[in-house]
């Protein structure tokens, strides 16, 4: 409801544009000399336009309100900004313009114009107003494409009004200049010639265009990366709450004593696993270029680990110590291992520039982590990674319990993504080309773990069998319920583990209801090769937030957070890193001037996302995971919902907190990483610690 409410008011604010424009030409038009029924003519036109012109602010105005009701960041920088604008130049139509319109006398106004003298040719008192409604509309088309943000910052005010003032200057001297030519051709019988009005014409486009290609290049310029730059160097950092006040978690009260200039400084390439037991379970991973045949029998060329897209699935026992080596063979833009959902120590958390050099052809890094976590993962290259997952630099991670007790008799990964072919229990269902089968009898239990490694979210269709969701990004849920006929849509990162009991049909996932055939990209579980399960059937979205049976948790409405912090997502027309784009915002910024959130050890944070913006955005903040407080200002009421990828989707707001338990610099963007890339990207920093990494053009690291 609110996603809709945001693009009606953003699509009222178009509409208001062109019809001021309309209410401006026609006011514009009876200032002209002309006979008393043309004259009228245009008159009746203008009253015509005036009324919708109102009708549809005053619309754009209730949609506003709607959205203040619902939460003051969606429209907090518009009502500073636009309403005075529309108010100031709407109550001047109404003071100064609608009593003429009405007046009776109009025709008398005629006969002035005939005999040479004033009357409507110098009533710029009628015609101004309406240009200032037409400006305020412009001006608050100009703001939303190019300037929208929150929360609301002076700078921008003053833009809007500087730009609002110049073109209201600029109408009144135009206006005057028309005026004093219309007067003297009225009395010399003069009339401007075409060609003097197509010479205007053409310098007047001519400035145009110098003055835009000016402001243009200044963006493209200015917006460019550093060559060399440190992730520590944010344009602001962002200290919201009360630092040190630990008093609800006494084992860091001391802590709280400690002044931010007494922290001894920590590097980041400290913050490792253990680096001298002997591990538990050792994996090599060399990423590789390779031309791989897709099923449309065309060859591509793809960036994959160990040969394999997705790459090896990666399956590990809780408590054991885990090594890892990567090796980069040929991908000469380097490579490193992030993964995904695994609170793992700093420097184990493989983000080019921030936790470590990126991987250069030759190079090799050794990972080294307990595995502290049970659930379904997944690990990805995190140097330029819109561009190295979707080349195929990704793979899946299971972490089963060390109790070696068997929750099901049938254990499948199953990956959404673009790309891919089928690898061991691992079934890709993108851009496969056929159908995928497991063959699995009657009563058996299945489990099917689901990762998303889109950059959108993906629906998911399980029909033929009642499930439970027992998970949701690696982190079981309390008192899971039997449901069925509900389509599961999941973040751009994120997981769920499924089960269900396997029935004497055949059963199928897939990414829409539609009937199943030997070409779909799904999945059919059934007791033979043949069976063909039933079309699945459009019902509800699964709701994390009313699923299972409540149960305790660390924060809660009566929790005194350290830290608040609010991050309102949106997107805009701008600049960025030398393009002109539709850049991604966080608080009205892109990286690397996006906030950094900072916080100390022991903090109990507390985090706000609101999304203004048209697009889903996955929020993934690394080393940690989020309970999720409130969707969309209601209390979630079922299993507690922890999370380490939240997608935040258009007009939605969520409430979630987190213990600041995993000391280091931690990436916290969105994952659709097409728009991290955009500049949707910023950092949770602990005090005291640092990097001795740099990101830029002259370095290795490359930006997302």
């Amino acid at each position: 409801m609110v996603r809709s409410w945001l693009m009606f008011e953003y699509v009222l604010t178009f509409l208001n544009f062109f019809i001021w424009w309309v209410v401006d030409y026609r006011a514009k038009k009876t200032c002209l000399p002309q006979p008393k029924e043309v004259l009228l003519k245009h008159l009746n036109k203008l009253r015509f336009w005036l009324w919708p012109a109102m009708i549809m602010t005053g619309l754009k105005f209730a949609a506003g309100a709607v959205l203040w009701n619902t939460d003051w960041t969606f429209v907090e920088d518009k009502v500073f900004i636009q309403l005075p604008l529309y108010a100031l130049s709407i109550s001047a139509v109404f003071f100064f313009s609608l009593p003429v319109l009405t007046s009776r006398k109009l025709s008398e106004l005629h006969v002035k114009i005939n005999d040479g003298s004033s009357g409507y040719l110098n009533n710029r008192i009628l015609v101004a107003p309406f240009s200032a409604a037409f400006f305020a509309a412009a001006c608050s088309c100009l703001y939303m494409l190019f300037l929208s943000q929150s929360p609301l910052r002076f700078s921008s005010f003053i833009t809007v009004l500087i730009a609002f003032g110049i073109l209201m200057g600029m109408a009144w001297v135009t206006r005057r200049r028309q005026l004093k030519e219309l007067q003297h051709s009225l009395n010399m019988d003069h009339h401007v010639t075409y060609k003097q009005r197509l010479i205007r014409f053409s310098w007047k486009s001519l400035l145009v265009i110098a003055i835009t290609s000016i402001m243009v290049s200044a963006g493209l310029i200015s917006s460019r990366l550093p060559d060399r730059m440190s992730m520590m160097e944010h344009g602001r950092h962002d200290s919201s709450g009360s630092p040190g006040n630990h008093s609800h978690h006494g084992s860091h009260a001391e802590a709280s004593s400690i002044s931010a200039e007494n922290i001894e400084s920590i590097s980041v390439a400290s913050l490792r696993g253990p680096q001298t037991s002997t591990p538990d379970r050792t994996f090599e991973l060399s990423a590789q270029k390779k031309l791989l045949t897709m099923p449309s029998g065309e060859t591509e060329e793809v960036w994959a680990f160990n040969g394999l897209v997705p790459g090896p699935e990666l399956r590990i026992q809780e408590g054991e110590l885990v090594e890892v080596t990567l090796v980069n063979i040929d991908v000469e833009d380097g490579v490193t291992i992030h993964w995904h959902g695994l609170n793992v120590p700093n420097g184990e958390d493989g983000v080019a520039g921030l936790t470590q050099n990126a991987v250069m052809p030759g190079e090799q890094f050794i990972y080294r982590f307990i595995a502290e976590q049970t659930g379904t993962y997944w690990y990805h290259s995190h140097q330029q990674s819109s561009v190295q997952v979707a080349k195929g630099l990704y793979g899946t991670l299971v972490i089963e319990p060390d109790d070696a007790t068997v929750l099901e008799d049938v254990d499948i990964t199953v990956m959404a993504h673009p790309k891919g072919t089928s690898n061991g229990t691992t079934i890709t269902l993108g851009a496969t080309g056929k159908l995928q089968r497991q063959t699995v009898k009657p009563g058996k239990t299945v489990r099917l773990r689901l990762i998303n490694a889109h950059n959108m979210p993906k629906m998911f269709y399980l029909s033929g069998a009642s499930f439970k969701v027992t998970s949701i990004d690696g982190m079981d849920l309390n008192g899971p319920e039997w449901i069925q006929n509900q389509k599961m849509l999941l973040a751009a990162g994120g997981r769920y583990d499924i089960s269900f009991a396997m029935p004497d049909h055949a059963v199928s996932l897939a990414h829409t209801a539609d009937a199943i055939n030997e070409r779909s990209e799904a999945i059919v579980i059934a007791g033979n090769d043949r069976d063909q399960p039933l079309p699945g059937q459009e019902g509800p979205v699964f709701n994390p937030a009313k699923y299972g049976t409540p149960s305790s948790v660390p924060f809660d409405a009566h929790t005194v957070y350290d830290r608040n912090f609010t991050l309102v997502l949106d997107n805009r027309v701008g600049f960025y890193n030398g393009m002109m784009t539709n850049v991604q915002t966080i608080n009205g910024y892109v990286f690397p001037n996006t906030p950094s959130l900072m916080v100390r050890e022991g903090d109990i944070v507390k985090m706000k996302f609101v999304n203004r913006g048209f697009m889903d955005h996955p929020m993934h903040l690394h080393g940690h995971h989020i309970l999720v407080l409130k969707r969309n200002g209601k209390p979630v009421e079922g299993s507690p919902w922890w999370t380490d990828t939240l997608n935040v989707a258009p007009g939605e707001t969520y409430e979630a907190a987190f213990e600041a338990d995993n000391p280091g610099l931690w990436m916290d963007h969105c994952h659709n990483l097409d728009h991290a890339a955009a500049g949707m990207s910023m950092h949770l920093m602990y005090e005291g610690v640092y990097t001795p990494y740099e990101i830029g053009s002259a370095t290795v690291n490359k930006h997302e």
